[in-house]
């Protein structure tokens, strides 16, 4: 016992004259989600919207987008206000029709047409489900007013469609997993932050649902950002 402490003196020892030896190399490792000059690992940026559609009649009240911005990424902060933010996300877009039309899918291919005769409609959408690699510019205008804008990539992972109505006093439920989204699709989003909430918009020049299975619509989105 007694030579055991004794070499746990001389190790404890050796490490306080290696820690005072100014020769040595030190790593700053910075922590999860701090905002310091340079390389910091990052997660943040939880979105809330409304979609709205070139193409169809969407419900855009109705349709919402949830997403992640950032699950898991990277930031850079300059000395000067800007900071670059790139990652992988996650995001849930849904395309809600209003009540005179529906979705409606024969075979593989997709389709918007009015409810049958004497139909009481209820509810068609289409949802997709992404993988999102968002690269970002943000901008520091005041103490704590940021702008921010870049491409966001989309790998549509998954989409489907729902529809929902009643005939003759019964409800009817139609709805498929195999509708054909675009694989990958990129969007142009920017807005402008105060303190962790913030304004967004996002624009996509891409088609949702590819073109020979389903109607051609490019979707635009407004809401809310958190925690960016």
């Amino acid at each position: 016992m007694k030579k055991l402490l004794a070499i746990i003196i001389c190790v404890v020892a050796a490490v306080n004259v290696w820690a005072d030896d100014k020769d040595y190399i030190q790593v700053d490792w910075y922590p999860l989600c701090t905002d310091s000059v340079g390389w910091n690992i990052y997660t943040g940026g939880f979105v809330i919207g409304w979609d709205n559609a070139s193409g169809i009649d969407v419900n855009m009240g109705r349709s919402i987008d949830i997403g992640w911005l950032n699950v898991f990424g990277a930031k850079f902060k300059t000395r000067y206000g800007q900071r670059i933010t790139a990652g992988v996300g996650i995001d849930w877009r849904n395309f809600k029709l209003h009540n005179d039309f529906r979705f409606h899918q024969d075979g593989d291919i997709l389709s918007i047409t009015p409810y049958p005769e004497g139909a009481e409609s209820k509810s068609s959408r289409v949802k997709v489900f992404s993988l999102t690699v968002p690269v970002l510019v943000r901008q520091r205008l005041f103490s704590t007013v940021d702008i921010f804008a870049g491409p966001v990539v989309n790998f549509n992972l998954h989409a489907s469609v729902e529809t929902t109505y009643k005939l003759n006093g019964e409800k009817v439920k139609e709805s498929s997993n195999k509708i054909h989204p675009v694989p990958v699709t990129v969007d142009i989003l920017g807005g402008i932050k105060w303190k962790f909430i913030g304004a967004y918009v996002r624009y996509s020049p891409c088609h949702v649902l590819q073109e020979r299975y389903a109607p051609s619509f490019t979707p635009f989105t407004t809401g809310i950002i958190m925690g960016f």
